[in-house]
C-alpha cells in the first residue's frame, strides 16, 4: 500500500507531503496506482520548481517509493495551489483504489 501523508501547518495550510511504499496493485512496471501517484507527484514538484520561487527540501528513493517534500518557507499562491492540486489528485486515486493507497494529514 502507498501511504501519503500531507503535512499541514497550524493554519491547516499544506506545506509538504510524504509518499511511502508501493501499491501492490500489479507487478512493477504495470502498476497503474504507483504510476499515477508518481506522475502526479513529479508533475507537481516540477511545476513548483518552475513556477514558484519558494525553496523546499526533497528526499527521494525510487526503489522504496519514498518521497519526502516540504517547503522551507511559507508557500506563495502558486505553490499553495499546486500542492492543493496534489491533494485533489491523490484523493481521486484513493476514491477509486482505496485498497492500495491511503492519504492522511499531519500537523507539523
Amino acid at each position: 500500500m502507498i501511504d501519503v501523508v500531507i503535512y499541514q501547518n497550524s493554519n491547516s495550510d499544506y506545506i509538504g507531503f510524504k509518499t511511502n511504499g508501493h501499491a501492490g496493485y500489479d507487478d512493477p512496471g504495470h502498476d497503474i496506482v504507483c504510476s499515477a501517484v508518481s506522475a502526479i507527484a513529479i508533475t507537481i514538484l516540477n511545476s513548483i520548481e518552475e513556477l514558484s520561487d519558494v525553496s523546499f527540501t526533497l528526499d527521494c528513493d525510487q526503489e522504496s517509493g519514498n518521497m519526502d517534500f516540504m517547503f522551507k518557507e511559507s508557500p506563495d499562491i502558486k505553490a499553495q495551489t499546486l500542492i492543493q492540486a496534489f491533494v485533489i489528485g491523490i484523493s481521486g486515486i484513493e476514491e477509486s483504489y482505496g485498497d492500495y493507497i491511503c492519504m492522511t494529514f499531519k500537523e507539523v
